[in-house]
């Protein structure tokens, strides 16, 4: 049988835990409620919260029109449930203004992002973001960024690379603004946001401008991408456990080819195949931040039983 050893570091981080504990707290059949989207992007916590009577809704950006009104018609007299990665302000306040009785599940790391972002805002600076344009936590922090006139004062870019960044600023119209935030998706890795500031700093080096930079990364997600990448280099192969949607488990991915380890990601333990390990002699596990300690000790039990008698 291989050794299968487990990252110091990994499975659910306090936003996740926090947010899942809510709305068990809150399901009750009396009382019901629905969550506007994916509370966390895992596949079996949406089932396993489901079952305990939270109804998945659409979240804002699957829906057309006013978000409150719509929701209010399906949800009824019952509560709505803001998601893990939080929406923007105008999201929340369509949703007061319908009357809903909301439940903020959104994560306290998150909830500073988009504090400091309205912040930069509120003082004339236009705030960049290093992310995912199209991740809902990044969406949801942008929604908290725009001028009293209605503008928005944001730009998220998406890589680090020099090129990408020139044409990022070439773009703006007018020049580059002269005061930026600058700040990062929750789950990016430090390595890579350390390179986009040092190279944006390398192409405005002559430019007359101030940039304030917030470190918004989750040091969860940052540990459990340093234990990651520390046991990648002691095992054969490393599997990954968590939702595909998920981006810190896909970060975790990378990270682990980074080392130059054989990396496998899976969702759940049936689809692990034994030819992958067919020459392992240790196999290290990881988890994503919002994949559960059932899911990973379902992982562990299967690779046990597909490295047996070896």
């Amino acid at each position: 049988m291989a050794e299968i050893v487990r990252a110091s570091e990994m499975g659910f981080c306090m936003g996740v835990r926090r947010a899942v504990q809510i709305m068990e707290g809150e399901a009750a059949p009396e009382r019901p409620i629905a969550s506007a989207g994916e509370i966390v992007h895992n596949p079996h916590v949406v089932e396993q919260l489901e079952r305990t009577g939270v109804r998945q809704l659409p979240g804002p950006d699957e829906v057309d029109g006013d978000f409150g009104a719509i929701t209010a018609a399906r949800v009824g007299a019952g509560r709505i449930a803001i998601t893990a990665h939080g929406v923007g302000e105008r999201v929340m306040r369509s949703l007061e203004h319908a009357g809903l009785d909301i439940v903020d599940t959104t994560c306290p790391v998150v909830t500073r992002a988009q504090r400091f972002a309205q912040k930069f805002v509120r003082e004339n600076w236009h705030v960049l973001i290093f992310g995912d344009p199209g991740h809902k936590e990044v969406r949801g922090i942008t929604g908290w960024t725009l001028d009293e006139r209605g503008r928005s004062r944001v730009t998220v870019v998406e890589h680090a690379e020099l090129d990408h960044l020139r044409a990022v600023i070439d773009a703006f119209p007018g020049g580059f603004p002269n005061k930026v935030g600058v700040m990062a998706q929750t789950t990016h890795r430090m390595e890579d946001f350390a390179r986009f500031v040092a190279n944006l700093m390398q192409l405005q080096r002559e430019a007359n401008f101030e940039m304030h930079v917030v470190n918004t990364l989750c040091h969860a997600t940052t540990g459990q991408q340093a234990a990651a990448a520390e046991l990648a280099h002691r095992v054969d192969v490393m599997v990954v456990v968590g939702g595909r949607k998920s981006a810190n488990t896909r970060h975790l991915r990378e990270v682990c080819e980074g080392e130059g380890a054989t990396t496998y990601h899976v969702e759940s333990a049936h689809e692990l195949e034994g030819a992958w390990f067919a020459e392992a002699e240790r196999i290290g596990l990881t988890a994503g931040a919002s994949t559960p300690d059932r899911s990973i000790d379902e992982v562990e039990a299967r690779l046990r039983m597909l490295t047996e008698g070896r």
